[in-house]
């Protein structure tokens, strides 16, 4: 890189630096005052960067948005469907019933250097006739709040329950935009971090609806839109704990934080913080914070050696100085890989700063990029780290070997620690009665699940289980439905689980199974296509607990053949009064680990097929089911779905995961 600092600046040149510098100082207070929009209340927010207007009418939206460094041009088009900040619900289809509902506004607060406006409304929870019983009555307050001496807006939703009523909600935040003032197919590129490296996304090469829209393994609480060619656009920073999605449309002109379900009990409230951040100078982003905003060029020679250029611009807080360790690995060995240096900055601004380095002894492409960066403000220090993958020799299609169904390299995706309403005391309350609740999984049909249920029931009336399904939509897989009141999911005795994946459960559902089995729960987890590997539970804490470990890889199916089960320990009381003579034999059988304490009952050519154990403080009683039924035997064979006593060794499992008093008789627990 040239050293500029010595260069003769033209005195025309010096001009327009003179009056950004200017326009600065004049701007440093941030105001607040009411406008109109063809009669009907709004609220224009402005400070030194950024100049924005509040529509209440429109669904309480950003409907105006200029970055002064960023060309001050509009970014949002005329439109009813365009603005940012807009509010949604997953459950319902867009544009969905708030975008077009008046809010109320009014400003809070125009003092101590920060304007505050808030909107709000009450959820109707019906949209276009279709009735959305769990959202009416939800309260909506939005509150947008600009600083002097930020470029971000900051804006915080608080959903509240009805006093009587409790609340699910799917929250979805919208912006739709133009990044740099008009649409471009080619300029126009998103931006998302992922386990797989940042996926950039344009309309002209990647204009579609599906998983790399609707993302899923993302690492980091940002995403951002940035026209390539003026170098400008927006970032949307949120809580990576909130978060189910990192979602853009297909045009690649919209930035959409999705966020998990959450439960709110009768009157309780769930706040969520976005903020909405300009950038100028950049035409990429590999890093967003609340500190910096960084892009990156890379250059190697496909033999270990190259350069690296990173490029930051300031994000939320001043930062007076931020060190980038940069260490470079190849996608096979990532780790401990070879130091390009510390890249040091300082006093970062609303103006770009670049730092490059070389390195050599990297090895041949594709690379793995790891950062290790440290942002010093007012307050401690804080470090963050974040990773691309760097396809360079390898770069004939976009993203070409993330892409690929099993991708060459895969980072460690960070747990999401999520907001929960406990109770004070996890713990079963033991019913006298049977009280199930089953998830159907794929090919579960033939596990005859509802039959053996109905040999468990008695006629009294106090018996009770419930079944749930996979639902699809263009959001996703999900349950049909859940207890997610912990008094409800607590009044079951057990849970059959079965071959589901990680996606139709979500985050909500997989923290409330794993305190209904620490606090006592039983638990049933069959097999099938979508289970155990496939089911991507395997480092959850839920599959923590089972007594099994899922083995790594995305397929765990043995084939066997058609081996016949065989009796690893006659003494377990469930299998009682069962007729071996069939002789029922396994097809396919899920390959995984035997944990300490796990107690095979069952195997299948010497593999286990049945697995007891126990977990949690309350000592939880699990079974793992590893046979799947599914495949074609040979003629004469008895697939073990379609033993006579296959339903009865199904019902005694039920009793004793419960712990059923019928066991009571036989010394057991």
């Amino acid at each position: 890189m040239k050293n500029t600092l010595r260069q003769r600046v033209p005195y025309f040149l010096l001009l327009p630096l003179v009056w950004l510098v200017g326009l600065a100082a004049a701007n440093a207070a941030v105001t607040v005052k009411d406008e109109a929009i063809d009669g009907k209340p709004a609220f224009r927010l402005e400070n030194y960067r950024v100049s924005l207007l509040i529509l209440p009418a429109q669904g309480g939206a950003v409907v105006s948005y200029k970055d002064k460094l960023g060309g001050n041009v509009e970014l949002i088009p005329p439109g009813a469907h365009n603005g940012l900040c807009m509010d949604h619900f997953q459950c319902q289809p867009w544009p969905g019933e708030l975008l077009d509902t008046p809010y109320d506004g009014k400003i809070l607060k125009s003092a101590d250097g920060e304007c505050v406006v808030q909107v709000s409304c009450e959820v109707k929870g019906d949209f276009r006739g279709s009735q959305y019983p769990k959202l009416k009555g939800l309260r909506l307050e939005k509150s947008y709040t600009l600083r002097d001496g930020s470029p971000a807006l900051e804006t915080r939703v608080k959903l509240t329950a009805p006093v009587k009523n409790s609340t699910l909600v799917d929250y979805w935040l919208q912006n739709v935009f133009f990044a740099g003032g008009k649409f471009d197919f080619d300029c126009d590129t998103s931006f998302r971090p992922t386990v797989r490296g940042v996926r950039v996304k344009t309309d002209r090469k990647t204009g579609f609806t599906g998983p790399e829209d609707f993302l899923r393994d993302f690492n980091d609480g940002w995403l951002a839109l940035l026209d390539t060619k003026t170098k400008s656009g927006l970032v949307v920073l949120t809580d990576y704990n909130d978060l189910r999605f990192l979602y853009v449309c297909g045009s690649s002109r919209t930035l959409e934080p999705m966020f998990e379900m959450a439960y709110l009990p009768a009157g309780a409230s769930r706040e969520y913080t976005v903020y909405i951040v300009p950038v100028a100078g950049l035409d990429n982003i590999v890093a967003a914070t609340p500190d910096y905003i960084a892009g990156y060029r890379m250059e190697s020679d496909n033999k270990g050696a190259g350069k690296v250029e990173f490029n930051v611009v300031r994000s939320m807080r001043l930062v007076t100085n931020l060190a980038l360790n940069v260490t470079i690995g190849t996608a096979d060995k990532p780790s401990p890989g070879v130091s390009a240096g510390t890249l040091a900055f300082d006093k970062i601004g609303d103006e770009p700063q670049a730092r490059s380095a070389t390195f050599t002894g990297a090895g041949p492409d594709p690379l793995i990029l790891q950062v290790v960066a440290k942002a010093t403000g007012t307050g401690e220090a804080v470090t963050n780290r974040f990773e691309d993958y760097f396809n360079g020799a390898y770069q004939w299609g976009e993203n070409i070997q993330t892409d690929m169904a099993s991708p060459r390299y895969k980072g460690v995706r960070p747990p999401q620690q999520l907001r929960l309403n406990k109770p004070k005391e996890i713990r079963i309350p033991r019913p006298w009665e049977m009280q199930m609740w089953y998830a159907e999984g794929l090919l579960d049909d033939y596990y005859g699940v509802t039959q053996a249920l109905r040999l468990t029931m008695r006629n009294n009336g106090k018996t009770k289980w419930t079944r749930a399904f996979v639902s699809s939509s263009i959001f996703g897989t999900k349950l049909s439905s859940f207890p997610y009141d912990y008094e409800e999911l607590f009044s079951y005795d057990y849970i059959v689980l079965g071959g589901l994946r990680q996606d139709a459960l979500g985050g909500l559902v997989l923290e409330m199974l794993t305190d209904f089995v620490n606090a006592g729960g039983g638990l049933v987890v069959l097999g099938g296509p979508m289970a155990y590997a496939k089911s991507d539970l395997a480092g959850t804490k839920f599959a923590d607990l089972w007594p099994v470990k899922i083995l790594p890889g995305d397929y765990d199916l043995l084939d066997l053949q058609g081996a016949p089960i065989e009796v690893a320990d006659a003494s377990v009381p469930f299998l009682m009064d069962l007729d071996w003579k069939p002789r029922p034999t396994v097809r396919y059988l899920h390959n995984v680990e035997l944990k300490p304490g796990a107690k095979v009952v069952l195997t299948a050519g010497g593999k286990p097929f049945l697995v007891t154990g126990e977990a949690g403080p309350h000592k939880a009683r699990i079974i793992c089911i590893l046979g799947a039924a599914m495949g074609t035997l040979p003629a004469g064979q008895t697939p073990f779905w379609e033993w006579s006593d296959w339903r009865y060794l199904m019902r005694q499992v039920f009793w004793w995961t419960q712990r059923y008093y019928d066991f009571d008789r036989f010394g057991v627990r």
